[in-house]
């Protein structure tokens, strides 16, 4: 009978160590807050088409190619009518200075949110992808990068001058891009899993060229 007891008393044990462990295992609940104020004006009107994140604000882009700088609440700071058409995506440097833009219509746009820096130009064909250098504000990182059915990568040189150079192009369109340091990820129609990613280590001898 005793043994009994200790066998029952132990499997108890066991299970509430066993649903103990379950309940630790649960993911915590995503909290998240709603944007609203410019947010909720602008989408009566609109539709979002991609957002970029800085910790100084947020940059939304629309279907119908405007681009809107958001406080952490939604209210809008700051409007650049960049296109007729949607902007694909919007990319900011570490600084939350300068911008590039690219649209469906193949304009693209790299400005100083704070200066009268700018370059910009159409080209034939929809521009999916843009990455500014992540220290674009420095003079000596004055480059970025555009993926449509070629990898380009731009750089001001002497005068002021804008010169781009080929880094890939022949298995598609460009999908994505991720520039860290002086290092650039992209994917494209060939290579869609991570892995697969290709990196230019060496971007400066492409310009040289």
């Amino acid at each position: 009978m005793a043994e009994a007891e200790e066998q029952e008393t132990g499997s108890l044990e066991e299970s509430t160590d066993e649903s103990e462990e379950e309940e630790s295992e649960e993911e915590p609940k995503l909290k998240y807050e709603r944007l609203s104020n410019g947010v909720t004006e602008i989408l009566q009107k609109d539709a979002a088409s991609c957002m970029t994140v800085h910790d100084k604000f947020l940059a939304l882009g629309t279907h119908y190619g405007k681009v809107y700088l958001l406080d952490v609440q939604g209210n809008i700071t700051q409007k650049f009518d960049v296109s007729p058409v949607k902007i694909n995506q919007i990319s900011l440097d570490e600084s939350g200075e300068h911008m590039g833009v690219c649209s469906e219509d193949g304009k693209v746009q790299v400005f100083g949110l704070y200066s009268g820096e700018e370059f910009h130009e159409t080209f034939d064909c929809p521009i999916k992808i843009i990455a500014v250098h992540p220290h674009f504000v420095r003079s000596s990182c004055k480059q970025f990068v555009t993926g449509g059915k070629k990898l380009l990568l731009f750089e001001r040189s002497w005068m002021n001058r804008w010169k781009s150079a080929v880094l890939h192009e022949g298995e598609g369109n460009i999908r994505s891009v991720k520039w860290r340091g002086h290092l650039i990820a992209w994917a494209n129609n060939m290579s869609k899993k991570p892995e697969a990613w290709r990196v230019a280590k060496k971007m400066k001898s492409y310009l040289n060229n």
